[in-house]
C-alpha cells in the first residue's frame, strides 16, 4: 500500500482484486505553509508549491505527443461518431427542409422535414443566419467544455471519481476532445454557407444576403462560446459532487472509500467504441446498397475519409503557440480551419460552376466535403482557444479578437 501526494490531490495504489481502504487522511498547513499529513498517529510534512507560482503547460501537449497509436485509434473511430452527429443534427434542425422536391426517404424524414429551424441559405426560406451546422457547433462546443473544465489539473471525465480507471485512458480523452468534438463541429461548412449567401448566385430567390451572413458569423461565434462556457460550468458542478477535494484549498479532510477495479474496465471502452463505429458504417452501407438511398452513400464514404482530416488537424496542432513573434497565436488550428475552408469552398464552386451528373462522383465529392473538410476544420477548439486567450490576458486585450 502506498500513498502518493501530488499537488493537492491524492492517488491510491490498489492491492488485491478489490482494492484497499484508507480511512480519514487529514491534511493541514503549518506556519511555513507546508502541508502536514496525519494518518494512524504518524505525521509527515508535504511541501506545497508557492501559491503564486504558475505552472507552464503546453496547450497542445495533450493532443500531439508524437505518433501515439492509441491516440490515432481513438481519433479515427470517434471521427466517425462526430461526423454522424453533425450530419444528422444538420438534417434534423433544417437540412431536410431543402429536400422537399427530392426527399431522403428514411426513418428521420417524417419528423425532420417539418422542423425547419435552420436553413442552408439556398432556398426561398428566410433565416440563413441560423446556418445548417449551428446546432452541431453548439453541441460540440458544450461537450468540449464538459471534458475540458476550468483547469488542466482536473480529471477529464467529470462523471467519474479521480481514481477511476477511465481517467487514465489518455487516448480516449484525446479522441473525445480532438476527434468527437472537432469532427462534430465544423468551421468550413459554416464559412462556405456564409460566403455563398453573400455571393447570392446559388439563391435566385433571395439574391445576395450580406447582412444575414454577417449576423450568421456573429450568432455562430457567440453561441459556440456561450455553449463552451456552459459545458465548463456543468463540469465544475459535477466535479463538486464527484471530486470535491478539487475545490477545497486547504485539503482539510479527504476520505478515500473502498472501490473495486475490475479488469474489464480496461478493454470494454475500446470494444464499445469499435463496435459502435463499425455498426454505423455498416448501417450506412446497408442504406446505400439495400435501400438505395444516395445520402447514405455520402455518409459511409465520408466516415471512411473523416479520420484523415482529424489526424491532419491533430498533427497541425503541434504548431500552436510556436510563432516567435506571436507566441500566443494558435497557428495549427488557424491553418486547419483555413485549409478546410478552402477545400470546402472549392468543392462548392465545382458543384455550381460545372455540375456533375455521375452519382458516384457526386457522392464522393460531397463525402470529401463532409468528412475531410468538415473534420479538418473545427469550431469547438477555436472557441476553446478564444476563451483561454481571453482569460489569460487583460479584459481590454485584443488578442482574442484578432484571432
Amino acid at each position: 500500500m502506498r500513498l502518493k501526494k501530488a499537488k493537492k490531490r491524492a492517488d491510491i495504489n490498489m492491492d488485491g482484486d478489490n482494492g484497499v481502504e484508507l480511512l480519514d487522511v487529514s491534511f493541514h498547513r503549518d506556519k511555513n505553509g507546508n502541508g502536514m499529513q496525519e494518518s494512524g498517529g504518524s505525521v509527515s510534512t508535504i511541501s506545497y508549491p508557492d501559491e503564486d507560482e504558475e505552472e507552464v503547460v503546453n496547450p497542445a501537449q495533450n493532443c500531439s505527443q508524437g505518433w501515439n497509436w492509441t491516440h490515432v485509434y481513438y481519433l479515427s473511430l470517434l471521427s466517425v461518431v462526430g461526423v454522424t452527429f453533425r450530419a444528422f443534427l444538420g438534417r434534423f434542425f433544417g437540412g431536410d427542409c431543402s429536400h422537399e422536391g427530392d426527399p431522403i426517404d428514411d426513418w428521420l424524414w417524417p419528423l425532420s422535414h417539418k422542423i425547419c429551424v435552420t436553413t442552408n441559405g439556398k432556398t426561398e426560406q428566410y433565416g440563413g443566419a441560423l446556418f445548417i451546422d449551428l446546432p452541431a457547433n453548439v453541441f460540440g462546443s458544450f461537450i468540449l467544455g464538459l471534458v475540458t473544465g476550468h483547469s488542466g489539473d482536473w480529471p477529464a471525465m467529470p462523471c467519474f471519481h479521480q481514481d477511476h480507471p477511465v481517467q487514465k485512458q489518455t487516448g480516449l480523452h484525446v479522441g473525445l476532445r480532438t476527434a468527437l468534438c472537432g469532427s462534430l463541429t465544423t468551421f468550413s461548412s459554416w464559412n462556405t454557407q456564409m460566403v455563398l449567401m453573400m455571393d447570392g448566385t446559388p439563391n435566385p430567390f433571395l439574391n445576395s444576403q450580406v447582412l444575414a451572413a454577417i449576423v450568421g458569423y456573429m450568432i455562430g461565434m457567440q453561441a459556440s462560446v456561450s455553449s463552451f462556457r456552459a459545458g465548463r460550468a456543468v463540469a465544475a458542478w459535477l466535479h463538486v459532487r464527484r471530486n470535491p477535494h478539487l475545490f477545497d484549498n486547504e485539503l482539510s479532510k479527504l476520505s478515500i472509500v473502498q472501490r473495486g477495479i475490475h479488469s474489464h474496465v480496461f478493454w470494454i471502452t475500446p470494444f464499445i467504441t469499435t463496435f459502435c463505429t463499425l455498426s454505423l458504417v455498416g448501417l450506412y452501407m446497408l442504406g446505400d446498397f439495400y435501400w438505395g438511398i444516395l445520402w447514405y452513400r455520402e455518409m459511409w464514404i465520408g466516415c471512411l475519409v473523416a479520420p484523415f482530416g482529424t489526424i491532419l488537424r491533430w498533427r497541425l496542432s503541434t504548431l500552436n503557440f510556436k510563432l516567435a513573434k506571436l507566441p500566443w497565436f494558435p497557428l495549427g488550428t488557424f491553418l486547419a480551419n483555413f485549409i478546410g475552408s478552402i477545400l470546402s469552398a472549392g468543392i462548392s464552386a465545382i458543384d455550381y460552376i460545372e455540375p456533375i451528373d455521375k452519382e458516384w462522383t457526386v457522392s464522393f465529392i460531397e463525402a470529401i466535403s463532409l468528412g475531410v473538410a468538415g473534420s479538418l476544420s473545427t469550431v469547438s477548439t477555436l472557441v476553446k482557444e478564444i476563451v483561454e486567450i481571453t482569460e489569460k490576458n487583460q479584459t481590454y486585450d485584443k488578442k482574442a479578437f484578432l484571432y
